[in-house]
């Protein structure tokens, strides 16, 4: 009856009762696969794995600080005087190349002058060592008298000392020439004109600001409390948003503003990715670092009821392992729980993973 009632629509030269049984036998057999399915178990969860480790940590306080650069100066003038050209803001120079022109039109005459008032005392000089060589010959012949010997002696040690005042009156003039221009004191890109051409600049005003884009570092001002636990040279992470960079620690004033009661904390950080002026927090410990059990951070499943993860047996099975958090440091958190050092738990394809899930694992968590 069945096997008729399954067939009763079915059209065609086969009689109805050999046409159901045709049909009953393809029923059975899907019903076999299905059988054979259960028995197998679905196919295991492809999964990545890390270890459960020890690792020295320490609690931290997130500290807002800025990248700056290591090279960053207001250049002065060293002359007064009219400044004529300044190089454009951006403008990228080498160490040594000029920045500014301040106006040496009145100085390049005093060299001039100065060479001029050389040229004379040269003249003189020349004059009395002639004359000091034919009275000593007449005086040989006691001809001449000492008394005119000496004078002119005396007044060719004059001479020789004017000449060498002159001398240093030219390279004087020639400093303040040289003074004249602005040069830079490191490779760099201008900032910021202070001062803008045609303006007058005393000495010792500042004219421009040059920074170096390359050669930068962290800072930040932490509190006392952080003295102990943070030594020179130690690793501190840097964060912006999502992006982490390891800073080393390069030095630590230990002095504390009155006001704030913060001190100064400078970091070297090599290939920063971010510029001069990017705000930034540092990761800066608070207690002495201890040895604790620690996972991937991606290892954790975080719910309203708890955290939890997988851990991997020896069957390749997934167990549930319920755990408390502690602190964290990068991409690593304290766990505690029924975990051992040496464990795998899963740190990729954990979300919809059910307890006692056969897994395939496919690698490890980046290290």
């Amino acid at each position: 009856m069945c096997a008729y009632a399954l067939t009763g629509n079915v059209s065609g030269s086969i009689n109805p009762p050999v046409k159901g049984w045709i049909i009953l036998a393809v029923m059975l057999s899907m019903l076999g696969g299905v059988d054979a399915l259960a028995k197998n178990g679905p196919r295991p969860a492809p999964v990545m794995v890390g270890e459960v480790r020890e690792r020295l940590m320490a609690p931290t306080e997130m500290v807002a600080g800025s990248v700056v650069s290591r090279l960053d100066a207001k250049v002065a003038a060293e002359m007064e005087g009219r400044l004529v050209w300044l190089a454009e803001v951006g403008d990228q120079v080498a160490k040594g190349a000029k920045l500014a022109q301040i106006d040496d039109v009145s100085r390049r005459l005093e060299v001039d002058e100065v060479r001029a008032s050389l040229a004379q005392v040269t003249a003189r000089l020349t004059f009395f060592e002639k004359e000091l060589k034919r009275l000593s010959s007449l005086a040989k012949q006691n001809n001449a008298a000492r008394t005119q010997l000496e004078q002119t002696e005396s007044d060719r040690d004059v001479a020789r000392a004017d000449l060498t005042a002159a001398k240093a009156r030219i390279k004087l003039a020639q400093d303040r020439v040289a003074r004249s221009v602005l040069y830079a004191p490191f490779s760099g890109t201008v900032a910021q004109r202070l001062l803008q051409p045609g303006e007058w600049a005393e000495s010792g005003a500042e004219v421009m600001r040059l920074v170096n884009t390359e050669q930068v570092e962290v800072r930040a001002m932490v509190p006392l409390s952080s003295l102990g636990f943070v030594t020179k040279g130690a690793a501190l992470t840097v964060q912006v948003g999502d992006v982490k960079h390891d800073a080393r620690v390069r030095s630590l004033v230990p002095v504390g503003d009155i006001q704030s009661r913060l001190m100064d904390l400078r970091l070297d950080i090599d290939s920063s990715p971010w510029p001069a002026g990017q705000s930034v927090r540092i990761a800066v410990p608070t207690a002495q670092a201890v040895k604790t059990l620690t996972v991937h951070r991606d290892a954790v499943v975080l719910r309203r009821s708890g955290s939890y993860l997988y851990r991997v047996t020896a069957e390749n099975s997934a167990e549930r392992v319920n755990i408390s958090l502690g602190i964290a440091s990068g991409d690593y958190i304290q766990v505690f729980g029924g975990l051992a050092a040496g464990d795998r738990v899963v740190t990729v394809g954990n979300e919809r993973m059910r307890p006692g899930q056969q897994v395939s694992v496919k690698g490890g968590a980046a290290e």
